[in-house]
């Protein structure tokens, strides 16, 4: 049943999810880099560097979903239950009291966003192996390309925050 959904419906789930996830975390992002000089404390922010960590492992554990399954799904899971553990603790012990509505949208948005998008990565990916991914138009490539550079750029901002 799932091989015989396009790839295209894949490939436009996850980069529609990932381009609004990325969205909002930029925006949150720029939250951030206006708190870390006034109310983000040391513990907060190691807690975001192990979410960045955890999710970094997460994403490679669903690229090698291409050549490997079973074989990387222990890792996989590991990665999904550490990064929720620190999302909460992220969002319960430091935004509750902090956050305005819109920062608490920005984070329904994001953590809405990337659970569908890793969904879908490992739906299409455990179970097909990324089936019709090399069938794709270039479009969806460079999409992809634009999300992860930004991605990665993100990253290395709320990394260094605080430094």
């Amino acid at each position: 049943m799932l091989t015989q959904i396009n790839a295209t419906y894949f490939a436009c789930a996850i980069l529609i999810s990932s381009t609004i996830f990325v969205i909002a975390w930029s925006l949150d992002a720029i939250t951030h880099s206006r708190l870390v000089k006034i109310d983000i404390s040391d513990k907060e922010l190691q807690t975001h560097r192990i979410l960045i960590l955890s999710s970094g492992l997460m994403e490679l554990c669903l690229v090698l979903m291409y050549w490997f399954d079973i074989e990387i799904l222990p890792i996989f899971i590991a990665a999904v239950v550490t990064r929720t553990a620190h999302e909460f603790i992220d969002e319960l012990r430091y935004h509750t009291d902090r956050c305005t509505f819109r920062e608490t949208l920005l984070h329904l948005i994001m953590w809405i966003t990337v659970i569908s998008k890793t969904s879908f990565l490992f739906i299409w990916g455990f179970f097909t192996h990324y089936q019709g991914l090399e069938k794709l138009h270039p479009a969806f490539y460079i999409w992809g390309i634009l999300i992860i550079g930004i991605m990665s750029i993100t990253s290395i901002k709320e990394w260094r925050q605080g430094k």
